[in-house]
């Protein structure tokens, strides 16, 4: 039984017609000809061999936890009115000049770039 619309009378089957959904087909072939990994960006996850005999787990991709490379930092009595006076944080001090990364926002990012000073600093949990 065939479902859908009839071509239309006068040829409108014809080769002209099907042109179109030909260079669709090939694109789409072409498409998954590529597999699912082409469309992907960024390196795929692969398994890491075992150490030792013990199988080794990742958890994410290279790169998918994005580190901070532009920090904001708030003033000392900003902070003091939005952290606790015991939450965990890893303090810098260069040139004079001091900073604190709070282990929470570290922990979601695991990296911080930032200049101290003028020096680099990569800050990391």
């Amino acid at each position: 039984m065939r479902r859908g619309p009839r071509p239309p009378a006068g040829g409108g089957g014809g080769r002209s017609a099907r042109r179109p959904l030909t260079a669709f087909g090939l694109a789409v072939a072409g498409v998954l000809a590529a597999g699912p990994g082409a469309a992907q960006r960024g390196p795929v996850l692969t398994v890491p061999p075992p150490i030792d005999g013990t199988p080794v787990f990742a958890a994410v991709a290279p790169d998918a936890i994005r580190a901070i490379d532009q920090p904001v930092f708030l003033s000392a009595r900003a902070a003091e009115r939005q952290m606790t006076t015991d939450e965990p944080v890893l303090g810098v001090s260069l040139a004079g000049l001091a900073r604190a990364y709070p282990l929470g926002y570290l922990g979601a990012h695991e990296i911080v770039n930032d200049r101290v000073g003028g020096v680099p600093v990569a800050v990391t949990w």
